[in-house]
C-alpha cells in the first residue's frame, strides 16, 4: 500500500514537473518570437513564428505536458481523468511565469516586454473581444491537435514527422491566433491583472478546447463507421 501511495506521488510529481518545463519552453518560444519580430521588421513575424514552433518540437519530443496539446485526449480521457487539464494549465502557466520573471531580470528585458505588451494589448481593446479571443483560439486549438498528431499520421505517409509538427505551428503563430498558455506571457510582461483579462484567458482556453477536439471526435467516429462496415 504505502509501495502504490509512493509510485502515485512520484507519478503526480513528474507531471507537475513536465507541465512546468512545457509552460518554461511555450516561454522561450514566445520570448525568441518577440525579439524576432521587434529586430527584424517584416520578416520578423515569420521568424519568430518558426522559432516559436521549435518550442513545441520540444515539447513534443520530450513528452512534455501542454494543456492545448493534451485537449486532444478529451475524447478519450474519461471523466475521472479531467482534473489533469486544469492542473496542467496552472504548471504551464507557472512554467511561463519562471521565463517570464527570467527575462525580466535579463539584457533581454527591454526589448522583449514592451513588444509583449504591445501584442496583448490591442487584443484586450478591440470591440467583440471575447468573440474574437474565442474564434482566434479554435483556430488555434485546431493546428495545435495537427502539430500533436503529426508524428502519429506522417511517417506513414512517408513525410517527416518534425515538419509535420513544426508546420501548424508556425501558422498559428504567423497568424497571432490566441494560445492561451502562450498568452500568459504577454499578460506578465502587460503587468496587469483584473476580470477582464481572466475573462479573455478563460475565451481563449474555451477556444483551444473546442478546436483541439475537433479532429479526435472525427476520427473517433471514423473508427466507429470502419469497424460497422466490417461487420
Amino acid at each position: 500500500m504505502k509501495y502504490e501511495t509512493k509510485k502515485s506521488a512520484e507519478a503526480f510529481l513528474l507531471f507537475i514537473l513536465m507541465s512546468l518545463l512545457a509552460g518554461f519552453m511555450i516561454g522561450l518560444g514566445g520570448t525568441s518570437s518577440l525579439l524576432a519580430a521587434n529586430l527584424l521588421g517584416a520578416w520578423g513575424k515569420l521568424v519568430g513564428a518558426t522559432l516559436f514552433s521549435l518550442g513545441i518540437f520540444v515539447i513534443i519530443s520530450f513528452e512534455m505536458k501542454l494543456f492545448t496539446g493534451m485537449v486532444a485526449e478529451i475524447p478519450t480521457m474519461g471523466a475521472k481523468n479531467l482534473w489533469r487539464l486544469p492542473v496542467v494549465f496552472l504548471g504551464n502557466a507557472a512554467g511561463v511565469a519562471i521565463t517570464a520573471l527570467l527575462v525580466r531580470f535579463s539584457p533581454l528585458a527591454d526589448i522583449v516586454i514592451p513588444q509583449g505588451a504591445a501584442v496583448i494589448a490591442p487584443k484586450l481593446a478591440a470591440e467583440s473581444w471575447a468573440i474574437r479571443s474565442f474564434s482566434s483560439a479554435v483556430l488555434c486549438g485546431f493546428l495545435i491537435t495537427l502539430s500533436v498528431w503529426g508524428p502519429r499520421y506522417a511517417p506513414k505517409k512517408g513525410l517527416s514527422a518534425s515538419v509535420a509538427v513544426m508546420l501548424p505551428i508556425i501558422v498559428f503563430a504567423f497568424c497571432g491566433f490566441d494560445h492561451s498558455v502562450a498568452n500568459m506571457l504577454y499578460f506578465y510582461f502587460l503587468g496587469e491583472c483584473s476580470g477582464k483579462i481572466l475573462l479573455y484567458i478563460l475565451c481563449s482556453v474555451l477556444g483551444n478546447v473546442v478546436g483541439g477536439v475537433l479532429i479526435p471526435l472525427v476520427a473517433l467516429l471514423k473508427t466507429k463507421v470502419e469497424a460497422q462496415s466490417s461487420r
